[in-house]
């Protein structure tokens, strides 16, 4: 799986908005939607920049943390454990062989992917 598809996935399933933007308890309703959203594309493009430029011996060798405190260092502003869960769940998807195919009705995510069996 790309990094970018693997940033993303993380993103999608180990972001808290509530715990990493506490603010948003006190935005008018009107204004979540496009705070949120630049928030997880300022997320997304830091992470996949930092991960791009640094990331790469963290990911060859399955190093959850070591990609994690380099995500802390180059200053990404989440959480030390939620960015760890991020990092578990990059490093997990980058080895696997996935093709995205589509969104279906019910916002599921499909993938097309290749497993080997032993």
């Amino acid at each position: 799986m790309s990094i970018e598809a693997c940033i993303a996935h993380a993103i999608h399933s180990d972001l808290d908005i509530l715990e990493a933007l506490p603010e948003v308890h006190e935005l008018p309703v009107e204004e979540l939607e496009i705070y949120i959203e630049h928030y997880i594309l300022q997320v997304q493009e830091s992470l996949c920049n930092i991960i791009v430029e640094k990331g790469d011996p963290y990911i060859r060798s399955q190093d959850a943390a070591g990609l994690c405190a380099t995500c802390l260092e180059s200053g990404i502003g989440l959480p030390a454990a939620m960015l760890l869960k991020m990092c578990q769940t990059i490093t997990e998807l980058s080895t696997l062989d996935a093709k995205f195919i589509l969104d279906t009705e019910d916002g599921t995510s499909l993938y097309y992917m290749k497993m080997v069996v032993s």
